[in-house]
């Protein structure tokens, strides 16, 4: 029975070693600069903590009108989002958009609001931007390892809340909502939230980054108190779910 020569073996495996070399530097020479840039793309994380400087209590300062028009102030907390970049790139032209809102019904389920209005938050600190002067809500960039504050809403006194124009009909005027910081507030009023637990799909992309999709509950007992640890104890909670 013939048998094949070693040499002949050896030949075929260096030709497969040789071929498959070649193929591998054919690959790398194609896609070297996708798998780079991939390898150093942004990556966008989100989280919250219910401590300052993320969320705090602050004066909200409004004008109303009395017998004359006002200033007034009332109290107020804001509850910001983390926004970060984990990646090895700058991340440019950033948004946080709110894509969907669920609430949890009497038999624990999530139902989706088809009543809320998709739209971006906007950016905490930010002075408003362009001719029409809207709020900023594309961030210039986000450098590597670097974070930036979102607004991700807000809880009026409810001894004042009426007068700022944050009311809900069938809410007690003596309960809590909380105002999802929009673009802008649409006149449906889809962005103030009654007491409940919510789930907020965010999505958070950037220009040079596909989005990510991350969600966030939100449970609003409907309390209030002037101490800031009380209120994020027993007022407001908030997490990331996924």
């Amino acid at each position: 029975m013939a048998t094949e020569s070693p040499i002949m073996n050896l030949g075929t495996v260096a030709d497969w070693a040789v071929a498959t070399a070649t193929f591998l530097a054919v690959v790398v020479a194609l896609f070297k600069d996708e798998v780079a840039q991939w390898w150093r793309r942004p990556i966008l994380a989100v989280s919250v903590s219910l401590e300052p400087p993320h969320c705090h209590k602050t004066v909200l300062r409004y004008t109303v009108q009395r017998t004359a028009l006002t200033l007034a102030q009332a109290q107020c907390y804001y509850f910001r989002l983390w926004i970060e970049n984990q990646g090895k790139t700058r991340a440019t032209q950033v948004q946080v958009f709110a894509a969907r809102l669920f609430r949890r019904a009497a038999d624990g389920s999530f139902q989706q609001d088809v009543h809320f209005l998709p739209m971006n938050l906007r950016w905490a600190h930010a002075h408003s931007r362009g001719p029409e002067g809207g709020p900023e809500v594309y961030a210039d960039g986000i450098s590597p390892k670097m974070g930036k504050h979102c607004d991700l809403g807000h809880v009026i006194d409810p001894a004042n809340r009426a007068e700022c124009g944050e009311s809900i009909g069938g809410v007690s005027p003596t309960s809590t909502l909380f105002a999802l910081d929009l673009e802008f507030p649409p006149n449906t009023g889809s962005h103030l939230l009654a007491p409940g637990i919510y789930r907020l799909e965010l999505q958070i992309a950037a220009a040079n980054a596909q989005p990510v999709t991350k969600l966030l509950e939100i449970t609003i007992a409907g309390s209030w108190s002037d101490d800031e640890r009380i209120m994020f104890r027993d007022g407001i909670g908030l997490r990331v779910i996924s």
